[in-house]
């Protein structure tokens, strides 16, 4: 019952692709970004609205849903005319002793309500082994597409010796590469 409680809650504030989180949509510009954001239920915003000009939006919020225990900021990507292009969701980062077991708890969990939201992936990799990520990669295990022309990827990262998860939505359709 705990885990169905903690599935609906999470399903209300994932991203809504008539908005792709909340109420942001791709090819919103910046300053429509950071005014939705202040008013959007979703998200606290993590520092004073006078160092954003500084530092940028990136990590200047975080998601009050939390997954699996972690909580998650999110950074931006903007095309060549200043528009919303990517948003991603950051976990916190965890220590390599917690990478195969706190952190792939979360990667299972986001699974699974991915797939609920948005249906089967159209890539669907096993766990990531921590050897495969060097410092300030990211490596991706799942491709869900949403829209005609919107991808959500999900994977794991490194940064600085810690590990994170990341979803990716993407205003682009990122077609799977097949191996042998």
């Amino acid at each position: 019952m705990k885990l169905i409680g903690f599935i609906l809650l999470f399903l209300c504030n994932l991203p809504s692709f008539a908005g792709v989180y909340g109420t942001l949509e791709f090819g919103d510009s910046r300053d429509i970004v950071t005014e939705k954001l202040k008013k959007s239920d979703l998200v606290d915003q993590t520092m004073a609205s006078t160092f954003m000009g500084r530092t940028g939006l990136n990590g200047a919020f975080k998601c009050k849903a939390k997954l699996a225990g972690l909580t998650y900021r999110l950074y931006f990507d903007w095309d060549s005319e200043g528009r919303l292009r990517e948003i991603t969701l950051r976990s916190e980062t965890v220590e390599k002793q917690e990478y195969n077991s706190k952190l792939r708890t979360a990667w299972e969990e986001a699974e699974k309500i991915f797939t609920l939201t948005y249906g089967n992936p159209v890539q669907k990799a096993k766990f990531p082994n921590q050897t495969q990520l060097s410092n300030g990669s990211m490596l991706m295990s799942h491709i869900w597409h949403q829209a005609p022309n919107q991808s959500i990827l999900m994977g794991t990262g490194q940064d600085q010796g810690k590990y994170f998860l990341a979803i990716r939505f993407i205003n682009k359709r990122i077609t799977p590469i097949r191996t042998p």
